[in-house]
């Protein structure tokens, strides 16, 4: 019951020919040649092309008139974006479009871990910073004429959501839906070595317990300070389990291989 998944549901979508309103479309130097640049400057954006860092100054003069601004940049391009928007007193809306970041069914498979990134980070600015925030829009690679009118429907603010996937089948919001599992055991069976990072926590000892339950052999309890509860050891030994306690840092990737 404490189980949820994510879901695309298709949401119908409004096609426009054009953006209504003043719209700036941002996007990396490399990026200028793209489909969705091309198209949305064709319906009536302005572009400013980012060499680097934002501009403040730079952005803060092409807002003027401007009701929406969509970014193109990546994950670290997108968070210098949003610091400049927070600062600047101009009423814009910003929109996040990656391409691959999202998969809406078995046959569309997410191929852009990097466009991912920027949509981790618009859900928790569209928590943090409401007074800026548009929304997310994903696309397909191959971006054609009716994937633009859907786009820029989404833009105009058809349908009223702020993650969508739009694609050449029609225009998905995420949903999260509950996943409740069937109450079957997994019959997942545990042997040989076992090792379990934060093994002097709570939720290590948990783990540790249930691996030992599962019949592994060994568990290696690791931490940074390389202890771990008397009470637990003491518990798993008397499960026939042998209990080798740990001090590593998991970050450290020599200290960690040595380790395994």
């Amino acid at each position: 019951s404490w189980r949820y998944r994510v879901v695309w549901k298709s949401v119908g979508g409004v096609v426009a020919e054009s953006l209504s309103g003043g719209w700036l479309v941002v996007c990396a130097a490399g990026g200028v040649d793209g489909p969705v640049v091309a198209g949305l400057v064709a319906r009536g954006a302005g572009l400013l092309v980012v060499d680097g860092a934002v501009d403040g100054g730079v952005l803060a003069e092409r807002l003027v008139g401007v009701s929406g601004v969509v970014s193109l940049l990546d994950g670290v391009g997108t968070l210098g974006l949003v610091q400049v928007l927070a600062g600047v007193d101009v009423p814009v809306r910003l929109w996040c479009v990656t391409s691959g970041a999202v998969s809406v069914g078995r046959a569309d498979g997410v191929v852009d871990p990097v466009g991912a990134q920027v949509w981790g980070l618009g859900r928790v600015v569209g928590l943090e910073l409401p007074g800026v925030w548009g929304g997310l829009v994903d696309v397909p690679g191959v971006v054609d004429e009716r994937v633009l009118g859907r786009l820029c429907g989404v833009l105009a603010g058809g349908g009223g959501e702020d993650q969508v996937a739009v694609r050449g089948s029609g225009v998905f919001g995420r949903r999260v839906v509950r996943a409740p599992g069937s109450g079957v055991a997994s019959g997942v069976v545990v042997g040989g070595t076992v090792l379990v990072t934060g093994g002097s926590g709570a939720l290590g000892g948990h783990v540790a317990r249930w691996v030992a339950g599962e019949g592994a052999g060994r568990v290696v309890l690791v931490s940074r300070g390389g202890s771990a509860p008397v009470e637990l050891v003491g518990e798993l030994e008397g499960l026939g389990v042998e209990v080798v306690v740990a001090a590593c840092d998991v970050s450290d990737r020599v200290a960690l291989a040595g380790l395994v």
